[in-house]
């Protein structure tokens, strides 16, 4: 049994209240949606149940297996995300992008996998490498060869979002583990042009420029980002009450996973958004400090990483649902419909119970 007082009681604790606010408001919004697709009104509320079903499993075999097994296996780990990756390049274009392994039961995005798969290697790397970490071409360049293998392909899919989230991770890693500053900015000189550049092309130029004044094309590019706030501020101080919400009334896109803080802003107002946001908070608060009581490198930085991932896709995803940042397709943990985000945010507490354990 769990001590109440204990960190791996208040994360469970935290991570069952935010997927239980995750099931109210994918019913809410997504009610109406599946009714639209000729589905019952439950539809989206049972996919989600069973994603968390199969990520409740993940989360056992994740607290059982010991931290040292995922370092010991690397190299197998890499390879098959690497393998799955490009596999997604073989797989049908779904909306304009290749991001999903479609099975005839559920399909999968690799990506998922690739995010524990950086946090895994670097953190083993940082371990491993740690008395080489100053010299930038023994050291630090092949670590940054590896990871950019991984986000090359995740970017080509094309993902962005996620491209950025395991960037911004990577170098989280990289500075807790010692590495030169000036290293670091060599390597921030060189990813920036080919972020920038990617941005001013396609579908993301639109969402750049419609990040800087959404209004000046509210009904075409602008038009989510428009509804979006329309949403928080129609939900005022006090919202207006659980399933009042009108922009979920196909006003607004995604409502149900990309969007979905804005519209518990809507119902809940902005009483319940910081409700949220003070549980996503509690969360990462619990996690850092787990991580910081172990003594060993990897399990540190392994830790830290995985609490990194979870926070930072966290606050993209609510700075993007309150325009102050452009929309990037990055869903809210335990809160957003989707499967495979699901599946592999509960596979990451069961890394984290288990990292608890550890440190005792």
């Amino acid at each position: 049994m769990f001590d109440l007082r204990s960190n791996r009681f208040q994360l469970l604790f935290l991570t069952s209240a935010l997927i239980l606010i995750g099931m109210m408001f994918v019913y809410s919004t997504g009610s109406l949606q599946a009714i639209r697709l000729h589905k019952s009104d439950m539809y989206f509320l049972i996919k989600q149940m069973v994603s968390c079903g199969f990520g409740a499993l993940l989360l056992i075999i994740a607290y059982k297996m010991p931290l040292e097994f995922y370092r010991k296996h690397i190299a197998l780990i890499y390879f098959i995300t690497l393998a799955l990756l490009v596999a997604v390049f073989f797989q049908k274009s779904v909306n304009g992008a290749q991001r999903w392994i479609i099975l005839p039961v559920f399909s999968f995005q690799p990506s998922e996998l690739a995010k524990f798969t950086v946090v895994v290697y670097l953190a083993h790397y940082m371990d491993k490498k740690n008395n080489r970490l100053s010299d930038f071409i023994s050291g630090f360049l092949p670590a940054t060869l590896m990871i950019g293998g991984l986000t090359a392909l995740i970017l080509l899919e094309p993902d962005f979002g996620t491209t950025f989230l395991i960037v911004l991770v990577a170098f989280t890693i990289f500075v807790a583990g010692g590495v030169r500053a000036l290293h670091i900015a060599g390597v921030v000189g060189f990813v920036i042009p080919i972020f920038m550049t990617s941005l001013l092309f396609g579908y993301r130029k639109g969402r750049l420029l419609v990040f800087l004044d959404p209004w000046a094309d509210r009904f075409g590019n602008g038009y989510q980002l428009v509804q979006s706030l329309a949403a928080i501020g129609n939900g005022g101080f006090f919202g207006q009450g659980i399933g009042n919400s009108i922009q979920k009334l196909f006003f607004l896109p995604e409502a149900h996973t990309d969007f979905v803080y804005a519209i518990i802003a809507e119902e809940w107002g902005l009483i319940g958004a910081l409700f949220v946001l003070i549980l996503i908070i509690a969360f990462f608060k619990v996690a850092v400090s787990s991580a910081l009581k172990h003594t060993d490198r990897y399990k540190k930085l392994l830790l830290m990483g995985i609490t990194c991932f979870m926070f930072y896709q966290s606050v993209i995803n609510i700075l993007v649902v309150l325009g102050l940042l452009p929309t990037k397709g990055i869903t809210l943990p335990f809160i957003s419909y989707g499967g495979s985000a699901m599946m592999m945010s509960l596979f990451f507490v069961g890394v984290l119970l288990r990292g608890m354990e550890e440190a005792q």
